[in-house]
């Protein structure tokens, strides 16, 4: 086994620099999201420090985000691609991952509110 990758089944993860285990393909997603962020950023001639203060979060936490880190508060993501004006683009694109609307609405009226483990109470 190669130091830091584990596998296990069919799914090969990654040790990530804030130690949780992260699958390669989630891994590269993030730093996608990341450098168009950071692309984003930069074409608007914004320095990190005036996201965070744009965003009322430290310049540490945009470095973070940046830098793909996948251990940074999701709603902090939110919340830098709402200041760069990309929030919009990446709902759309949220909207096309893994079935149409039509289907996921469906599906989620035909869910129930909760699921309760096999076995259980």
């Amino acid at each position: 086994m190669l130091d830091g990758i584990i596998s296990s089944k069919s799914i090969t993860m990654k040790n990530t620099s804030s130690k949780a285990l992260m699958p390669f393909e989630a891994e590269d997603a993030a730093e996608i999201l990341a450098s168009k962020i950071r692309v984003a950023r930069i074409a608007r001639s914004w320095t990190q420090a005036e996201l965070a203060q744009r965003t009322n979060l430290s310049t540490r936490t945009i470095t973070s985000i940046e830098s793909g880190a996948v251990n940074v508060q999701w709603g902090f993501v939110l919340k830098v691609l709402w200041s760069l004006d990309l929030i919009d683009d990446f709902i759309e694109s949220l909207k096309s991952v893994g079935m149409n609307d039509t289907e996921f609405t469906y599906l989620a009226q035909a869910q129930p509110k909760r699921v309760r483990e096999k076995g259980g109470r």
